[in-house]
């Protein structure tokens, strides 16, 4: 197990500076700074400290500010067998509690200046670390896995008392039977649920394939909105179907959130409770989006009956456009005198709206006809258009 320290001071070299608790002349001949936030990315289960994932975290970490990022590589005891390998995460977490101890008695660290960012195993690994270090600064739970930590008591998985601020993003929520490798309750200050956080645009629904490529999302849509200009912003919500329906969109000030490497513009409940944000993002990157809630009201003719089809929409903005899209994922029953609301998503934020076109496909059966009475827009960044 090895812990790889990088630095603005060696990152155009992609160089890393090896720290040993063991070795005290480990940090002090390093370019280990005290006075400066330190980031510990942690992997999970048959991966490595020098992943992909890994690497790209740490660079676009040192693009956005000057940190001490140190990778943890327990790649050993992580490519055993999986039960094995949860049985040593403990052994992992008091390595970095040690190093800890050490950094603050040798060269003066802060725990609260720490941020553990964990993925699967690794996000738990953040949660024991969080136990033994007092005041510990923050966790961020990438996916946390579910196989033997679902439903077991919190001094065994990660959870809100292991930090200051607390912070979880799920992506592969289903059961294990579905394929699902990440747990899907609420485990931190703020939980993020990206499309309801069981199933992402773009990977299979049902194999392990799939299973993969959702519990890796979570990991990618955390790399990007390091530096992204899009922020990932997200809407405290009760369920993901009210979300959908547009119900919590637009948020206030108090009530957004930021998944990712931003959710700490977020407080933490101050009560204890749990704050849980919904989002959608794209199927590849860039994943982030911009979010519009459309409320379609249909006039009350008694003449008219139920209709059956697909709702289209088309807007215009000041600042771009968003092309045809579906409203529904497909054909759904309407009726007469009711509302309803929907949620669509643009890569681009459009600004103002100016133009919205609605297209009704109807069913063979139907007779085809809907009255519009009214069409509202709300941006979920600045609120009714």
């Amino acid at each position: 197990m090895s812990f790889r320290l990088y630095t603005r001071k060696n990152m155009a070299d992609n160089m890393f500076k090896v720290l040993r608790s063991e070795d005290v002349l480990s940090f002090r001949n390093s370019y280990f700074d005290h006075c400066k936030p330190t980031k510990i990315a942690v992997h999970g289960y048959r991966s490595r400290g020098h992943a992909p994932w890994m690497m790209s975290t740490k660079d676009e970490l040192l693009k956005a500010g000057d940190y001490n990022v140190i990778l943890v590589d327990w790649e050993k005891g992580a490519e055993v067998d999986y039960s094995k390998s949860t049985s040593n995460t403990p052994l992992v977490a008091a390595k970095i509690v040690k190093l800890i101890a050490v950094l603050k008695e040798q060269v003066g660290a802060d725990p609260a200046d720490f941020h553990i960012i964990g993925h699967s195993l690794g996000a738990h690994i953040g949660g024991y670390v969080g136990e033994k270090v007092p005041n510990l600064g923050r966790i961020t739970g990438l996916d946390p896995a579910a196989l033997n930590f679902q439903y077991k008591d919190k001094t065994v998985r990660l959870d809100p008392t292991d930090a200051q601020f607390v912070d979880v993003i799920h992506t592969d929520g289903r059961n294990i039977l579905l394929f699902g490798l990440g747990m899907f309750d609420p485990m931190g200050h703020v939980d993020y649920y990206p499309n309801g956080g069981l199933v992402q645009p773009g990977c299979k629904a049902i194999s392990i394939f799939g299973a993969v490529c959702r519990h890796r999302r979570s990991f990618e849509f955390f790399i990007e909105s390091i530096n992204s200009a899009c922020p990932f912003k997200s809407y405290r919500c009760q369920s993901y179907d009210h979300f959908k329906q547009g119900l919590c969109i637009p948020c206030s000030d108090e009530r957004c959130g930021y998944m990712g490497y931003h959710a700490d513009r977020t407080k933490a409940p101050a009560d204890g409770t749990n704050f849980t944000y919904f989002l959608n993002t794209g199927d590849s990157t860039p994943f982030c989006r911009y979010h519009y809630q459309i409320t379609i009201s249909l006039e009350n003719k008694p003449e008219l009956g139920n209709e059956k089809g697909t709702l289209m929409v088309k807007l215009m903005g000041s600042n771009g456009e968003l092309g045809e899209t579906a409203l529904t994922s497909g054909a759904i029953n309407i009726e007469p005198g009711k509302t309803y609301g929907f949620i669509v998503t643009s890569m681009n934020d459009l600004s103002t709206v100016n133009t919205v076109t609605i297209k009704w496909l109807q069913e063979k059966e139907t007779s085809g006809k809907i009255y519009i009475e009214k069409v509202k827009i709300v941006s979920g960044e600045a609120g009714e258009m």
